[in-house]
This record gives structure tokens, sequence and C-alpha cells, in this order.
């Protein structure tokens, strides 16, 4: 929770459900209206952060191989994996109880497999699934395209035939 966001899990008990009505309670002091939130089955998008590294851009969630912040700074490296974090991806084959950390194992892969784009060029997606030790949070493995250039690219992610916008991320 923040001053403009707050996140939350949709239970998976919801799937296959249209609608959902929703209420922001703050303790006993404070309530919003009822809200009816549509439900879809898919609603990809990346996770963005400021870039750490201070170039005042806000880029795409990830990390590098070795679990570091992908920055302009530590740039994802053409042909390596990067670990992009995103919300929406839909159902997985092992569904965590709603609420609670994934686990290591099994690990929980989503059901379609994501198309992702660097730039332009179709990256090979390695995984696909809720990331382990989080709650409702997707983690998608990718190999950066060899054939880019260094630089600043837009990263999209299809997901059931829904596009993602489109998120930053600095390729070396």
């Amino acid at each position: 929770v923040s001053e403009g966001q707050i996140n939350v899990q949709i239970p998976w008990e919801l799937r296959g459900m249209n609608s959902a009505r929703l209420k922001v309670s703050i303790g006993a002091l404070s309530e919003s209206a009822l809200y009816t939130l549509p439900l879809y089955d898919y609603s990809p998008a990346f996770f963005e952060i400021a870039d750490p590294a201070g170039s005042g851009r806000v880029i795409l969630a990830a990390l590098d191989e070795g679990f570091r912040v992908l920055t302009s700074a530590n740039r994802a490296r053409r042909g390596r994996i990067a670990q992009l974090y995103a919300n929406g991806l839909g159902p997985v084959d092992y569904t965590p109880p709603s609420g609670e950390a994934t686990p290591a194992a099994p690990l929980a892969r989503t059901i379609e497999r994501p198309e992702v784009s660097v730039g332009g060029r179709p990256a090979l997606v390695q995984f696909s699934g809720l990331s382990p030790g989080s709650v409702a949070l997707y983690q998608v493995n990718i190999v950066v395209p060899q054939e880019l250039s260094p630089g600043l690219y837009e990263v999209v992610m299809t997901q059931g035939s829904v596009r993602s916008k489109a998120a930053l991320l600095y390729v070396d």
C-alpha cells in the first residue's frame, strides 16, 4: 500500500467469474464506495521501477542471472537471461493457496506461455510462472535477443492474445 497504489491478489477461487465487488477499508476509520471490478483471464502487465542508477526513467522491474537489478548501469546482456516481473498472466499448473507465498517446488508454471519481444524482436521464453517466495507475482525468464545493438528498448508481452503496455529495458 502506498499513497497512490494498493496491490491486492485476486483470489484464485474467483477464476471463471466475470466480476467481483471490491471495497477498500482502513480499519474502522474509512471505507471506499463499493466497486464492481471486471475480471479477465489475462491482463498482462510488467512491474516497473524508477531506474536506481539515476537515469530518471521508469524501467521494467527485472533481474539478471546473478539476481542483480537491471538498470541503466547494469544492463541486460544480449544472449543472456533476464528475469522479468509481471502480473495478469492467468492460470498456473500448481495453484498455491490464495494469499500464500509460492513454493520453490513444485514450480507453478503458467498454463499458456506468453510471447515476449524486445525492440520488436522475439525473445525466447524459458520460464513463465509464479515467482517462488512471492504472493501472486509472475516471473518470466527470457533470453535477450542476440541481434540487438546496445541501447534502450521497449519490451512487450502478449498472453492469451492480450498485449501488455510496453516497458523499457536497457540492453548491452
